[in-house]
C-alpha cells in the first residue's frame, strides 16, 4: 500500500473499500438522508422554535418543510459525497497499479 499525502486519500484508501461494498444506497439513505438529514433536520427544529417559540402556530407547517428539505438536502449531499470519493478511490487504485 502506497503513503497517501492528504487526510481525504488516507481516509478513503483505509475506510471507503468497507462502505463502498454496502452500495450507494445503503449510503445515502443511511449516511445521507438519516444522519446528516436527521441532524440537519433537528437543528432546524431547535433552532425555529427558539426563535419563534415551540407553540406556533406555524411551527408544525415549518417542522414538516424543514424534514422535506432536510432529507432532499442528505440525499444530494450523500451523492456528492459518493462521487467524490469513487473519483478518490479510482485514482488512487491507478496510481498503485502504476506503482507496482
Amino acid at each position: 500500500m502506497t503513503d497517501y499525502g492528504s487526510r481525504a486519500e488516507r481516509w478513503v484508501a483505509t475506510r471507503w473499500p468497507a462502505i463502498r461494498a454496502r452500495g450507494p444506497w445503503h449510503f445515502v439513505l443511511v449516511r445521507g438522508v438519516l444522519l446528516w438529514g436527521g441532524l440537519m433536520f433537528l437543528a432546524m427544529l431547535v433552532l425555529t422554535g427558539l426563535r419563534l417559540g415551540f407553540d406556533h402556530p406555524r411551527y408544525p407547517l415549518l417542522a414538516a418543510i424543514a424534514a422535506v428539505l432536510c432529507a432532499i438536502g442528505g440525499v444530494a449531499w450523500a451523492l456528492l459525497t459518493w462521487y467524490f470519493n469513487e473519483r478518490i478511490h479510482r485514482a488512487l487504485q491507478q496510481r498503485d497499479r502504476d506503482i507496482a
